[in-house]
């Protein structure tokens, strides 16, 4: 596991998939790369779904549980390479790292787990191991992760996430919120003919500010924060804005629902007049051609520390030479779906930091990716064990 030869062939299969810029929804020239990995591997079966998963599956020759090991496949995009001091997908090893979009966020966890994942005998496999690279991630966080588990049925999930190897039990949901006011339309040379949605909109903005949001011991503040806005519509430049649309991002605590986010909106704006509100929509055009399509909330969860997942998870973590360390995540993971909508049992494991994440000069150590792959790999083995 080891070996010399293990870890070259881990080091440069990392660097060839750093090499694809694999934006969501142009995975599929990455996902050949790990379909192909996969299969030389000698992993039972591999697939691609309608979507563009990758989904690679290993049976044990025990019986046991069914594992999930999620990573996405697509990154954000470089835009503004004259700022990297590195070719951004060059895959250089230096100061012994390596460099380039993806090598934290995932494309370096997700090697680390399909080659740590595929070197485990089968002898040593209890029930069934599924590795997936999930499409899109960076535009919705659980659409295609969504489609991976209504085929293969896991029994608990681990997110391979980048979070410096920590035991992740939990992290922050997402929220895509609007809000929109409407005034009244009149000529900019006689406002007070009309109702400008923009001065309208003040309050709106200084109570959303001020608004009580949750909190959570093992994940801190929810938080409520103004990104964007848009006034319409614009006919001439002299007229006043009749709307006035606001958008938030709404960090969420374990708990939260559609509903009661909604209600707590309302709560806090329900005596000012003319303005609605509800989340975005996200639609996703995959590069196989379907659409995803999904609304822009993703719960938040927490899975307790006493959950015997996550005591074999420790386990594992232990016999990987590992002293593992309990976190959570503040940024927002296709756990989302897989623990906040589905109800699996997740945990978050990933080498390198998150906070490398969407970042100009992104890394991950080797033996950060070394020991990730030796991570996965005891996970493999111990978490499908019988108790």
């Amino acid at each position: 596991m080891q070996s010399d030869t293990f870890q070259t062939e881990l080091i440069n299969f990392t660097q060839s998939v750093i090499r694809e810029n694999s934006l969501s929804g142009k995975e599929e020239a990455v996902g050949s790369l790990f379909a192909a990995k996969m299969e030389d591997l000698g992993f039972d079966t591999v697939q691609v779904d309608r979507y563009g998963n990758v989904i690679g599956i290993r049976k044990g020759n025990k019986p046991g549980p069914t594992i999930l090991f999620d990573g996405h496949m697509d990154v954000v995009p470089v835009t503004n390479p004259e700022t990297w001091s590195i070719d951004p997908f060059g895959a250089q090893i230096r100061d012994g790292k390596i460099w380039g979009r993806g090598a934290s966020d995932m494309k370096g966890p997700l090697s680390a787990a399909v080659i740590g994942i595929g070197q485990v005998p089968a002898d040593e496999i209890h029930g069934t191991l599924v590795v997936s690279g999930t499409v899109c991630e960076e535009y919705h966080e659980g659409a295609a992760v969504k489609k991976v588990v209504e085929q293969v049925h896991p029994d608990f999930v681990v997110i391979c996430e980048p979070n410096g190897s920590k035991l992740g039990i939990g992290q922050k949901g997402r929220a895509g919120l609007w809000v929109e006011v409407t005034g009244k339309p009149a000529h900019s040379s006689v406002p007070h003919l009309g109702e400008n949605a923009v001065y309208k909109a003040l309050p709106f903005i200084e109570r959303l500010c001020r608004m009580p949001l949750p909190s959570c011991p093992s994940l801190g503040d929810g938080v409520m924060e103004l990104i964007d806005a848009i006034s319409s519509p614009l006919p001439s430049r002299s007229t006043l804005p009749v709307s006035f649309k606001m958008r938030y991002d709404r960090r969420l605590m374990p708990g939260e629902t559609m509903d009661s986010v909604l209600a707590s909106i309302h709560e806090v704006l329900g005596d000012l007049p003319d303005w609605q509100t509800g989340f975005g929509t996200v639609h996703m055009d995959t590069y196989t051609n379907e659409v995803l399509e999904a609304p822009d909330f993703h719960p938040g969860w927490l899975t307790p520390k006493d959950s015997p997942w996550v005591l074999k998870a420790w386990q594992a973590l232990q016999t990987a030479g590992m002293d593992p360390i309990f976190g959570s995540s503040q940024f927002c993971t296709n756990g989302s779906y897989t623990a906040g909508f589905a109800n699996l049992p997740t945990i978050i494991f990933g080498p390198s930091s998150g906070m490398l994440a969407h970042c100009i000069d992104e890394h991950i150590g080797v033996d950060e990716l070394i020991l990730g792959a030796r991570g996965y790999a005891e996970l493999a083995k111990i978490l499908g064990r019988p108790d």
